[in-house]
C-alpha cells in the first residue's frame, strides 16, 4: 500500500474498504471481513479478547499486494453471534469455518493478538498441516503451575454498563491492561466499532458472559505438537508478556521459534506501534516464502 501525499497512512488504509461475509459455525453466525484477491495465499488476522475484527482495518491493507486478507469476529465478540460457552477450540472452529467456506489451502498464514494468539497456537497445533505458519502477538503462555494474574472481579469481567448514549459509552472505553495511546485516531476507530445500541441504551458488543464461560486448551501441550512454523512477537513494555512468560517461552522454543520484541510497544501493538508491527510481519512472512519467491 503506497502512501498518498494528501492522506496519512492510516487514513489511506481505512479508505480501503473490505467486503463483509458470514458463515454458520456450530449454529452461530460468524461475520468476517476480507480484502484483496482470493487467488492469493490467505492471511487471517485474529483479534483479542472483548475486541473485534475492525482492530485490523488499518493493518490489513498493507498486506493485500501479496495476500488475500481475512479478519473474522470471533463468537461472542464484535458482530458475531454469542454462545453459551467459549474456548480456544471453539474460537479455532470459528476461524476454520471461514477457512472452509473460502476454500483456503495450506499456504494460509494466521496471526493472532492476545487471546487471538492463543487461538493461533491452537490452530498451529490442531490444524497445522492446513496452514503455512502462525504468529502469536503479545499472547501470554505461563509455565505449568504458575499463578495466573487475572482478577475476575475487575472489568471487563463485571457486567457491562448500559449507557444512555453513544458518547457516554465511548467515554467509558479503556484499554486493558491500561497503557499510553499516542495515536488517538486509531483508538477512536476501534471504539466506534466496539459499541452498539441495545435494549436500554448503548454498550459494548462483546458477550457479558464471555470471560465467565471461557476455557483454554493446555497451551504448553500445544507448543509441543506444532504442525506448522510459529513466530512470537511481543511489546517491549507489555504488561501481559512478563519476564516470567518470556523466560518460559525461550526455554520452550529453544531457539527454533523466532521471538521479536517491538521497541517502545505495549500490549496493544496494533494501535501502539502499527507500522513496526507491519514491518515485522512482512519480514517474517518473507522468511517463510519458498526459495526464489
Amino acid at each position: 500500500m503506497a502512501e498518498s501525499r494528501q492522506d496519512s497512512w492510516w487514513q489511506q488504509a481505512l479508505a480501503v474498504k473490505p467486503a463483509i461475509d458470514s458463515v454458520n459455525v456450530d449454529g452461530s453466525r460468524i461475520e468476517y471481513r476480507h480484502w484483496g484477491d482470493r487467488t492469493k495465499p490467505a492471511l487471517i488476522f485474529i483479534h483479542g479478547a472483548a475486541a473485534h475484527a475492525n482492530w485490523w482495518d488499518f493493518i490489513a491493507p498493507f498486506f493485500t499486494e501479496h495476500y488475500f486478507v481475512i479478519a473474522p469476529h470471533l463468537s461472542g465478540m464484535g458482530n458475531s453471534d454469542h454462545r453459551d460457552a467459549y474456548s480456544s477450540p471453539i474460537f479455532a472452529r470459528d476461524v476454520m469455518g471461514v477457512y472452509e467456506q473460502l476454500n483456503l489451502d495450506n499456504r494460509t498464514l494466521v496471526v493472532g493478538h492476545s487471546l487471538g494468539g492463543a487461538v493461533a497456537l491452537t490452530l498451529a497445533a490442531e490444524q497445522g498441516q492446513r496452514l503455512r505458519a502462525a504468529v502469536m502477538i503479545d499472547s501470554a503462555v505461563f509455565p505449568p503451575g504458575a499463578e495466573l494474574p487475572f482478577d475476575p472481579t475487575k472489568a471487563p469481567y463485571r457486567p457491562k454498563t448500559i449507557c444512555d448514549d453513544y458518547e457516554t459509552a465511548a467515554e467509558r472505553f479503556f484499554l486493558l491492561p491500561p497503557q499510553p495511546c499516542e495515536q488517538p485516531h486509531l483508538l477512536e476507530h476501534v471504539v466506534r466499532h466496539s459499541i452498539t445500541e441495545m435494549q436500554g441504551g448503548w454498550s459494548w458488543k462483546f458477550d457479558d458472559k464471555l470471560f465467565l464461560n471461557m476455557t483454554l486448551h493446555d497451551q504448553n501441550a500445544e507448543l509441543k505438537k506444532l504442525g506448522c512454523d510459529l513466530a512470537y512477537i511481543h511489546g517491549e513494555h507489555s504488561l501481559v508478556v512478563s519476564d516470567l512468560v518470556l523466560e518460559h517461552l525461550r526455554d520452550e522454543f529453544a531457539g527454533k521459534v523466532p521471538m521479536v520484541e517491538i521497541p517502545d510497544a505495549h500490549h496493544h501493538l496494533l494501535i501502539d506501534q502499527p507500522l513496526a508491527l507491519v514491518s515485522t510481519l512482512r519480514a517474517l512472512f518473507h522468511s517463510w516464502q519458498p526459495a526464489g519467491h
